[in-house]
Order: structure tokens, then sequence, then C-alpha cells
């Protein structure tokens, strides 16, 4: 392991961490870089496992230091979702016909033989909204939910839907918008065992300091036969290749876990669940963030003018989608019974 020397805080406020998946403590220096929103000062890094291969933080904040490492305004955080009620147009149609919500009439076969191949797009591209068919007014729990914009959205679609979070404020925010938010994290929060026919992880895995500890909770809270849908950044991605230090998808120390496609598999199946897909999600978000940031690491103009080049961006998020290595990805995981 290449040392390196920590400015952020006291040993009292950070902590070396082992192998979150194999406990092992062994492993190598892979890169550092300072946190882009300057909450916590100094390098933090990147290091990977010698015995399986997870990518972790390491050292990392301490669970007293943690909650300043998020400054005010960070987005998970955010509050309240304005009240937009249903999905509509070509989204609400995708819903209907290709998922079953109940949100209007299936069309007639030949238009829906026409719109299918839009719709799908649309449902592919719209950020995670109706990743999986309508289960009849199921329990849906997002964990991480910020100020409940997805929780008020899917509840608009037919979902019992309900979130749950950490952040006393979102909790706040989310409530005073007329949703069921729980406060609290998994492991530890009182939730029933047993209840939810789906829980949703948008980028929030990478953040907690025991994925595999909050993967397991959180199976135990799914009813038999319940589904985990989780987004994270993909450290296998080819744009965490190009870019390495400056790839958007570190956000470090936030990010505690760098999961690759691989790693993340594993996690679930320890976890007690059976991967049933994992889809390639083409954003042009961190082609354009980590251009950003490449262009505050080395002051050159030309990497801040590409940033705002949208189709620089789009066209690498669909190389990448082809070539199955996109920056982010939806894995669906089935809980998994004794005998299955």
């Amino acid at each position: 392991m290449v040392p390196t020397k920590h400015k952020a805080a006291t040993a009292a406020a950070i902590e070396e961490v082992p192998c979150d998946f194999c406990g092992a403590a062994e492993a190598d220096f892979v890169l550092a870089r300072a946190d882009r929103l300057g909450a916590l000062p100094g390098e933090w890094r990147v290091v990977r496992c010698r015995r399986c291969g997870l990518a972790r933080t390491s050292p990392r904040p301490a669970a007293e230091a943690l909650s300043r490492a998020y400054p005010d305004g960070y987005e998970c955080h955010q509050g309240a979702p304005e009240n937009r009620g249903p999905p509509h147009g070509l989204l609400r149609w995708a819903l209907v016909n290709l998922r079953g919500y109940p949100l209007g009439r299936r069309s007639a076969a030949p238009l829906r033989w026409l719109l299918t191949p839009a719709a799908a797009l649309r449902l592919r591209n719209r950020k995670f909204v109706g990743c999986l068919p309508y289960e009849g007014e199921g329990r849906l729990l997002d964990f991480g939910c910020g100020g409940g914009r997805y929780v008020a959205q899917m509840a608009a679609a037919g979902w019992k839907a309900e979130g749950i979070d950490l952040v006393p404020a979102a909790v706040r925010a989310g409530r005073a918008a007329g949703l069921v938010i729980h406060q609290g994290t998994l492991p530890g929060a009182d939730l029933p065992p047993g209840t939810y026919d789906l829980v949703t992880m948008w980028h929030v895995l990478e953040h907690v300091p025991s994925p595999l500890a909050t993967l397991r909770a959180v199976r135990d809270v799914l009813r038999p036969g319940g589904r985990l849908a989780v987004v994270c950044p993909m450290n296998d991605s080819l744009s965490a290749r190009w870019f390495g230090a400056a790839w958007y998808g570190l956000d470090m120390p936030r990010h505690l876990t760098h999961f690759t496609r691989t790693t993340l598999r594993r996690h679930l199946e320890a976890a007690g669940f059976r991967v049933e897909s994992a889809h390639s999600i083409r954003r042009p978000t961190f082609m354009r963030g980590s251009l950003a940031l490449l262009a505050d690491d080395t002051g050159r103009a030309l990497y801040a003018r590409l940033a705002r080049m949208h189709v620089v961006a789009r066209l690498e998020s669909h190389v990448a989608a082809l070539l199955g290595r996109t920056a982010e990805a939806l894995f669906v995981a089935r809980r998994r019974e004794t005998g299955d």
C-alpha cells in the first residue's frame, strides 16, 4: 500500500477500515484526491482489497465526523418535491402500457406496436421511474429518500410509497409535504420485517459504512419474494478509467465503497438476494461532471468547454452503453428464500 499523508482531521476523526466483503485488511493504493466540495480538507484515498478486489475509501471519516462531509444544499438532502401529480405524456403512456400502472386505459395493439420503442427509451432515460412492473398497490420503501421526491412520484403512480432518511431536515420536509418518511437507517430503524414489496436505493449504497450489513437489513424488511432496485456509480466504467482521480463518481469522502458490476453483484448475492437483471443507465451527468473536475484540476479551459457540450457527454454515454460500461448501473434483485 502506498502511504499518503492525511491532512483532513486528527486520528480520532478518521478510521482505517477492512474490506466490507471479505474482512481483509491488506489493500493496494489506487488513487487519491481532495474533496470536490471542500467540506473536509486534505486528500482521501481509494484502496483495493488484495483478496476480493472491492475498492473502498480508507482512511475515511469516522462516524462522528461523517456528517461534516455533507455540506448544506447537498443534492440528496434537498427539500420536499413540488406536487406535480401523476406522470403525463409519453412517460404516462409507457407506465400504463409497458409496466401495467393504473393511470389510464391500455391502448389498442397497433398503437402499442408503434409507440413501444420510443416509450421504452423514455422509461430508460427517465431517472428510475417505473423500473419495475406495477404490483397492485404494493408497498415501496425508498431508502435514503432525502426530501421524498421519488416517494411522491411513486405514490402518484399508484404505489403505497414510504421513505427513510437519516437527515432530520430532509425527513421534516417530506413529512411537511404529507409523505410517510421514517427517520433512521438500516440496520437500526424500527421497521417491521417482511413489510415491503419493493425497496429502492438510488445512489445510496456507496454512502453507507457497511453495504453488506445494510443489504441484509433491507432483505429483512422485504416480504418473501420482494425486490430490491439499486443504482450505484460503476468504478469499472469507461469514464472511471479515462478520468482516474478526476472521475465524478468517486465523490470522496462521501462515497465509502466504490463498486464494479462484479463486486455489487457479489454483495447482493452474499446478502441473500438473487440478481434478476442489471441494466446500463445512459446519462451525461458523470461525463460532464468529470470534465468539469478535470478543468478545475488542470486549469485548462478546453475541458470546461467540453463539459458544456452536451453532444460529447451523450456520445460517451451511448458508446459506454454499447460496451456495457456506463457510469451507472441499475441492479434488480429478488429476496432469496431458503432452498432457492
